[in-house]
């Protein structure tokens, strides 16, 4: 008897373009290899919702709590992980035309979690948390009543430092996974690819995160909208409804009915959204490889032993 991931088998000879890509044909591949293989990534995604939904529910429990921000964000890290990670094992075996099930890229990545984390909790110590840091300290001098440009500008010095290295250590997730190295080298690999093309893959980059967040504004204020005109939405308005969208603020409204389907629209929508922005970042780095290192794709994916790319 086949299992439910059995279905996913993939076979795209002739469709996946191995060869250098623009933001056009990655955008279509995008879409073409997540269409075509939908119950591939619904079973990988699935670990992503349910970490969501933990998180909404922890978070709801910890309201006037000082924790409330803290704790459900730890608690998603490990969720977040393990469904990005299956999503790049199993992207790749598309777009190298293996056979590869949900359940083999969750195993595969369940594998490598500690190098995931590690790089996760380094990446986020570079890049995330001085930004979070002098917030913290902006915020203690505005609570104090103490204002100036100053003090204004330390957050944002911070800025352009992050912006540099979460583009040049982009791919470290794909490197670690893909190439099965370590957490050094992942950051190393993930420099080397990037260096002489910082502004493509910057720019690249930026397009595909605000694809995938456009998609879910669109659809979240659409149908809040439908709400709010028909006088269903409990007395939440459309600034509300924005700034619950898009900045995460609690929403408020007396119509529960309103207030449930938004909220599972939102874990919904963010879960089928989520393997979007993880698999243009995959095919950017393939991208990067034939353009840099200027190998046969085809070729290697005929001898496996020669492959520097292991998807098992």
């Amino acid at each position: 008897m086949l299992s439910p991931t059995d279905v996913t088998q993939t076979n795209i000879s002739n469709t996946s373009p191995l060869q250098p890509m623009g933001f056009g044909e990655i955008l279509d591949t995008i879409f073409s290899l997540y269409r075509k293989h939908f119950l591939l990534f619904l079973g990988i995604i699935t670990v992503y919702f349910l970490g969501s939904l933990v998180t909404y529910l922890l978070d709801g429990s910890l309201q006037g709590s000082n924790r409330k921000d803290l704790v459900p964000n730890f608690v998603s890290i490990p969720f977040v992980l393990v469904s990005m990670g299956g999503v790049i094992i199993a992207t790749a075996a598309i777009f190298l035309d293996r056979h590869i099930t949900s359940s083999d890229a969750l195993k595969q990545t369940l594998r490598r979690f500690w190098y995931l984390l590690g790089i996760y909790l380094l990446w986020a110590a570079v890049l995330i948390i001085p930004f979070i840091v002098s917030l913290l300290f902006l915020s203690s001098f505005v609570r104090r009543g103490i204002f100036s440009f100053r003090v204004l500008f330390i957050p944002f010095a911070f800025l352009p430092f992050s912006i540099y290295f979460a583009v040049r250590w982009g791919f470290v997730f794909e490197v670690l996974l893909l190439e099965k190295t370590n957490v050094k080298n992942a950051f190393k690999r993930s420099s080397e690819l990037v260096r002489g093309t910082w502004w493509r893959v910057f720019g690249l980059l930026v397009l595909i995160l605000l694809l995938s967040v456009a998609i879910l504004y669109i659809f979240e204020i659409s149908l809040g909208s439908i709400f709010i005109l028909a006088k269903a939405a409990g007395g939440t308005d459309f600034k509300e409804l924005i700034q619950w969208s898009v900045m995460e603020e609690d929403l408020g409204s007396s119509n529960l009915i309103f207030y449930g389907i938004m909220t599972c629209t939102d874990l919904i929508l963010k879960t089928l959204i989520f393997p979007i922005w993880v698999i243009g970042i995959v095919l950017l780095y393939f991208d990067l490889r034939i353009r840099k290192e200027g190998f046969d794709i085809e070729i290697q994916v005929n001898s496996p032993d020669a492959m520097s790319i292991q998807v098992e």
